[in-house]
């Protein structure tokens, strides 16, 4: 824009152009901000380990945006929030499996129940 001439004869046109490209840039910084933010917030939150019904509804309304971006250490806060525990066996069973069970911090619906842990020893899906 400081190159403008004022003299060109195109000189409105340029400049009314560069003025919306330079328009839709702050409103792209102004949307990734925001998006940075919620993710600081959310980041706050687990490592606060307040982690309420709310706020995991709205952790997974966003996991697929959020998660990606998140370093590993942040994946694993971030998992720690919602689990209390995980056991894996030493090896892999025979069907593949390596988890034993999981222990989450808050209810959750699986099956049409209301459980606290997962535990495949002891679960026999119907399929």
């Amino acid at each position: 824009m400081d190159n403008l001439s004022v003299s060109d004869k195109h000189y409105d046109k340029k400049y009314e152009d560069m003025q919306v490209r330079l328009d839709k840039l702050y409103d792209e910084i102004k949307d990734i901000e925001t998006l940075i933010e919620e993710v600081e917030t959310r980041l706050y939150n687990i490592r606060q380990e307040k982690i309420s019904g709310d706020n995991v509804y709205q952790f997974l309304l966003f996991f697929d945006r959020l998660y990606d971006r998140f370093t590993d250490i942040e994946k694993k806060t971030f998992m720690k929030s919602f689990l209390a525990d995980v056991n894996i066996y030493e090896e892999a069973q025979a069907d593949g499996r390596i988890l034993r069970s999981l222990k989450f911090r808050f209810p959750v619906f699986f099956n049409g129940k209301e459980i606290y842990e997962l535990d495949w020893d002891n679960f026999h899906p119907s399929i």
